[in-house]
């Protein structure tokens, strides 16, 4: 018989509505991420088995396998029961039930031990696109790794291996569930997986202000095919099909509204209403009926209906929508973006391999790039880092390099035309052709030392 609904020793008492729940249990959860893995005490068997709501029947579950083994061996051993006797068969199918169970039992604690070491991972890196039945799962084991209740609602069976009894939230009940089932619905956050929200902020980047700032027209279709081919890398098999979805739900960029799904509340409106009602978005309909609502409340409150809304769909069917949005993101960064006249004009200079713009004082002022390749010290140019290794300019981005100077440094020295012969391995000559400046006077000095 399942156990009554359980509240977190209090901690969860008297919270109705699912929303506030969600929220609260996220606090609690979030708050418990502090304790860190190494401070969790993992044991096969938690002590809360045996005094938890199943407490005599775990304590009774070995001894009771070990009767009923001693009882079919007796059976078998008895001489007056041959091998073709149902008494004899009966027996050895029990052994082998036993054996199976014991296995079983064994190898969900060994499961249940290594999900546990790494939830506290799981939990601050899950994506806000699983479902919310999983949510609240995955935040019951995270509490449970100080409150210790989901382990007291654990229990050893002969068919079933260990059942875990715990709140289904889409249901409003408690039941059943085995430790394979327990992480079902669970992913990471992947855009934060492989530098893909980096990667992608690029692309936007790379097709919008960038080429605005080099003075080259929009193409639509090239920065569509850049889109394509990175939602495409989403769907690798390693993302476990998720890709896409974690894509809608993670990557959070402000030009485009936040995530897709937040900046498309209309794609996900709630199914189950119907005629005009059916248009009010989940989030207006959840305020309606919490007027006192929290901002993570109503967040969470519609992630989870989006994922409900998303689940037993194809990612097929939203794939169109999001490279769109993505697309008209690309097109505002570029209409945003600044000519190369309008940036020299507000004072910037154009420099580096990439054809970035730096405030003329970090380039010409006191202690600027001028002033520091002079001294052979590091500069920076936007995320490229310039320096001296054994007497020659180096660089951390091999696109603007040549050899690697040692083997895993992630320095490379300076080349621009490395198979031409033209340039030595970082001369200043070779410095000023990656800085775009062998004809501006003001670094005349590169070439004169060659």
């Amino acid at each position: 018989m399942a156990p009554k609904q359980w509240d977190y020793s209090g901690i969860m008492k008297g919270i109705a509505a699912l929303g506030k729940y969600a929220a609260s249990k996220k606090q609690i959860a979030d708050e418990l991420t502090t304790y860190g893995d190494a401070e969790i005490n993992i044991k096969e068997i938690p002590p809360e088995m045996m005094i938890g709501a199943f407490g005599d029947q775990n304590a009774e579950f070995f001894p009771g396998v070990k009767q009923l083994w001693s009882n079919a061996t007796s059976v078998i051993k008895n001489p007056l029961n041959t091998p073709r006797g149902k008494k004899y068969k009966q027996a050895v199918k029990t052994i082998n039930t036993l054996k199976s169970s014991l296995e079983k039992n064994k190898a969900d604690l060994l499961s249940l031990a290594d999900i546990k070491t790494q939830i506290n991972n799981n939990w601050q890196n899950r994506s806000a696109g699983i479902s919310r039945e999983s949510f609240h799962r995955i935040a019951d084991l995270q509490i449970n790794n100080s409150t210790k209740e989901l382990d007291g609602n654990m229990m050893f069976t002969i068919d079933n291996g260990i059942q875990i009894y715990a709140n289904d939230v889409v249901n409003m009940q408690t039941r059943a569930y085995s430790v394979n089932e327990f992480m079902d619905g669970f992913y990471e956050n992947i855009m934060n997986k492989d530098n893909n929200n980096s990667d992608l902020k690029k692309i936007i980047k790379s097709v919008g202000e960038t080429r605005r700032n080099q003075d080259k027209d929009w193409k639509e279709d090239d920065a569509r095919d850049m889109i394509r081919t990175f939602m495409t890398g989403l769907k690798n098999s390693k993302y476990g099909g998720n890709g896409i979805k974690s894509l809608a739900f993670d990557f959070d960029i402000s030009a485009g509204g936040g995530t897709f799904v937040q900046a498309n509340k209309n794609i996900f409106s709630n199914p189950e209403l119907s005629g005009e009602d059916a248009n009010t978005n989940y989030v207006e309909e959840y305020k309606k009926n919490n007027p006192e609502a929290t901002i993570d409340e109503i967040t969470l409150a519609y992630e989870h209906q989006a994922s409900d809304v998303w689940n037993g769909s194809d990612s097929d069917v939203y794939e169109s929508q999001i490279e769109d949005w993505l697309l008209g993101i690309a097109k505002k960064d570029y209409d945003r973006g600044q000519t190369k006249s309008d940036l020299n004009k507000s004072g910037k200079f154009q420099i580096g391999y990439l054809g970035g713009f730096v405030d003329n004082e970090k380039v010409f002022g006191n202690d600027g790039i001028v002033d520091r390749i002079k001294a052979d010290k590091i500069f920076y140019i936007g995320r490229d880092t310039y320096k001296k290794v054994n007497g020659k300019w180096a660089i951390n981005d091999v696109r603007g390099g040549g050899a690697q100077t040692k083997k895993n440094s992630g320095f490379y020295y300076i080349n621009p035309d490395k198979q031409s012969g033209k340039y030595e391995d970082g001369s200043n000559i070779s410095l000023a052709e990656n800085l775009k400046v062998l004809n501006d006077k003001r670094f005349k000095f590169l070439t004169d030392k060659n």
